[in-house]
């Protein structure tokens, strides 16, 4: 029974994992918060759904949520955070808000408001591990979870990207002298933390929930309370965050209540702001 527990948190948890990277990869990047990130994972989800629905194999449809929620990032730059550059950090946060609730409206006018759910996949096969079971579902969302975040991680510290990532959060004129255009690092940032975000919520809505124009809001703020708990720019300590909080959700539906599973991780993020702000993982010591 705790294998398979352990399994199944390590399921969610990695895309948990993912939504936190990518909230950590723009405030690295830019020194601000995109409220609206959350909305990404929905609008990743209803791509995806919608792809499959119209006969595209599962890996078409991950395609489709992860480059239009990455796509869907871009214009999210472009006209919430690229006017606003040089304004304080509430403006641009307000108005990722006003993006958020525009991308919930949009997704009720084309998708409707009742939950939907991907199509079954018609995969059936079930690997077994003593009193664990895991399903080619499972195995597709840790394959392309792990597989992202090891992607991520050597794009970010082994790349010129990266190098170019970390010297624009670090003095974005002095990357400007030396040729490595911020703004399309930012564009390219924004992408890459959007189609995270999207195929996370495509990989998400495959197994473990029904996916509605509402349901960034809260996945947004799990995303959120990983990045805190790992470190804030950290992009391992997202991971990590991203991993407990899926198996702290998951021990606590199987040993304790469901009801209790939003009081339980947002009492760890109160206690994580006011005692150790800095996370799991400060940034000053490990940085990603």
């Amino acid at each position: 029974m705790l294998g398979q527990q352990l399994v199944n948190g390590i399921t969610l948890g990695s895309t948990y994992a993912l939504i936190a990277i990518g909230y950590t990869l723009v405030l690295g990047v830019l020194k601000k918060l995109n409220i609206a990130h959350g909305e990404l994972f929905m609008a990743g989800a209803f791509m995806g759904i919608w792809a499959a629905q119209i006969g595209a194999p599962l890996p078409v449809s991950l395609a489709v949520a992860f480059f239009s929620a990455g796509l869907i990032a871009v214009i999210l730059e472009r006209t919430c955070f690229y006017p606003l550059r040089n304004a304080s950090f509430l403006s641009p946060m307000l108005s990722t808000i006003a993006f958020g609730i525009l991308l919930q409206n949009l997704a009720t006018q084309f998708f409707g408001s009742d939950p939907s759910r991907f199509p079954d996949t018609g995969v059936s096969f079930q690997l077994h591990l003593g009193g664990v079971t895991i399903s080619a579902i499972h195995l597709l969302i840790l394959a392309t979870a792990f597989g992202l975040m090891i992607g991520i991680d050597l794009l970010v510290n082994r790349t010129r990207w990266g190098i170019a990532v970390r010297a624009t959060s670090d003095d974005p004129e002095t990357a400007a002298q030396q040729g490595m255009h911020p703004s399309r690092v930012t564009m390219t940032t924004f992408f890459v933390s959007g189609a995270l975000a999207g195929v996370s919520g495509a990989l998400t809505t495959l197994v473990y929930s029904q996916v509605n124009p509402h349901i960034g809001i809260r996945q947004g703020l799990i995303g959120m309370v990983a990045m805190v708990i790992g470190g804030l720019g950290n992009l391992r300590g997202a991971m990590i965050g991203g991993l407990a909080i899926g198996m702290i959700e998951i021990l606590n539906d199987a040993y304790f209540s469901a009801g209790y599973r939003d009081l339980v991780i947002f009492s760890i993020f109160f206690a994580f702001l006011i005692f150790k702000p800095e996370g799991l993982f400060p940034v000053e010591q490990n940085r990603a």
